[in-house]
């Protein structure tokens, strides 16, 4: 996400492997980017309120409560600043959690500047996500996939294949959160569709949230997909349970949450 930098505080720069990565700081916002003053962010945090969940797909990605409030263990493809994993470590203090990220200097950075958890509960692994799925026969509550590179997620993540393996890494009734730049209506949204689609087949219920003021172009969306078998849920029960989730934690939310759940959706229903 792109942010006005005319202020910025440089506090970290550096190459790595695959890209540079730069932490800045302006008006009491701590960000992560790769690439020049021109890219977009790719995480942030308010200094004085770190467990806030500061960007809408952020608050979005803490609605996989609304399918499954019990998570034991949670995988993390991509771990960027680590807001999601630090939100799971705080939301479930039993839960043990594993972040894959195939630059090292990204998780150097997310812990000296972000305060990602690293102690016994948490495993960061060095690792390119697509060959890592393949390889475990581990099983999960809730896996998240948040895999950019140029601000783009690799496609092959969306083949059937990866989406069939991803199921399968799932406990029965666990969810898969997916954060996408997608449009989700008019021309170019076959890639949604066709990615819900196979969502659908391969895993289970399949919701998501548009975080894009225009869905026409592309935009921030985040996809939920639910593994079977796993109690079908209305539409009010899933935003009730959302609104439960914001009103129980307000640590984590700013005012402007409250109205998202209106905007969660069941696949193919906005289309």
């Amino acid at each position: 996400m792109r942010r006005n930098e005319s202020n910025v505080k440089p506090l970290f720069r550096r190459p790595s492997p695959y890209q540079q990565v730069f932490v800045g700081e302006t008006g009491g916002v701590r960000f992560l980017r790769f690439g020049d003053s021109g890219a977009g962010w790719q995480g942030a945090i308010k200094m004085n309120r770190p467990e806030m969940l500061y960007f809408p797909y952020q608050q979005a990605f803490s609605f996989y409560t609304a399918w499954n409030s019990r998570v034991r263990r949670f995988l993390s493809l991509g771990v960027g600043t680590g807001t999601a994993i630090s939100h799971v470590y705080r939301r479930h203090p039993s839960a043990e959690i594993v972040g894959v990220e195939w630059d090292p200097l990204v998780l150097q950075v997310a812990k000296e500047y972000f305060h990602l958890p690293a102690d016994s509960r948490v495993s960061l692994l060095e690792a390119d996500a697509r060959t890592y799925i393949m390889k475990i026969q581990d099983r999960f509550d809730l896996i998240y996939v948040d895999v950019y590179f140029q601000e783009e997620t690799p496609k092959v993540l969306y083949s059937s294949l990866y989406l069939h393996t991803l199921s399968e890494l799932l406990e029965p009734g666990g969810v898969l959160a997916i954060n996408a730049i997608l449009a989700t209506k008019g021309p170019l949204s076959y890639p949604f569709v066709h990615l819900c689609t196979d969502l659908e087949a391969l895993v289970g219920p399949t919701y998501s949230i548009t975080l894009g003021a225009i869905p026409q172009i592309t935009h921030n969306v985040m996809i939920f997909a639910q593994r079977l078998p796993a109690k079908v849920l209305t539409m009010s029960e899933i935003r009730r349970r959302s609104w439960k989730e914001i009103n129980t934690h307000p640590e984590n939310y700013p005012w402007s949450t409250k109205i998202m759940p209106f905007f969660i959706k069941k696949s193919g229903k906005q289309v």
